[in-house]
């Protein structure tokens, strides 16, 4: 902007960042949480003689593990979204990338499609398309 002030869709983005980046967080934690509880069960169960043939653990891991990158990156690049810096559009981009990545994982390893993975789809997409085009100007410090 010419007068040097942010743009108001700018700063909705980076508190949306916050807002999601730490849910997100919040969530990966309970998530990893929550997997070692299933691993501990499903160690018990094979114990007792029955077999797990549920989805593969490790792909969860790898899911939620994305999950927490897609986390910090959001953060990351609210601050460079209120700072307008370069690295606030690089860091965007970057979660974008990571959650499509994750959305994809989790639905071609059996996760489906639900109201999460719409969700956690549509927002980088419009964040990728934002810091791409609408806000390319903006973010040049």
């Amino acid at each position: 902007m010419a007068n040097g002030t942010r743009p108001g869709g700018l700063t909705a983005l980076a508190v949306l960042n916050f807002v999601f980046g730490g849910l997100g967080a919040i969530f990966t934690l309970l998530a990893f949480g929550g997997l070692a509880l299933i691993r501990e069960g499903i160690k018990q169960a094979e114990a007792s003689g029955v077999k797990y043939e549920g989805q593969s653990m490790t792909i969860a891991y790898v899911v939620i593990a994305l999950t927490g990158v897609a986390a910090f990156l959001l953060i990351i690049s609210g601050v460079g979204y209120i700072k307008q810096a370069k690295f606030g559009r690089s860091m965007g981009t970057l979660y974008a990338l990571v959650s499509i990545a994750g959305s994809v994982i989790g639905m071609a390893t059996g996760g489906g499609i639900g109201v999460g993975t719409i969700l956690f789809s549509v927002y980088p997409i419009l964040t990728l398309i934002l810091v791409n085009t609408t806000f390319k100007n903006n973010l040049v410090n």
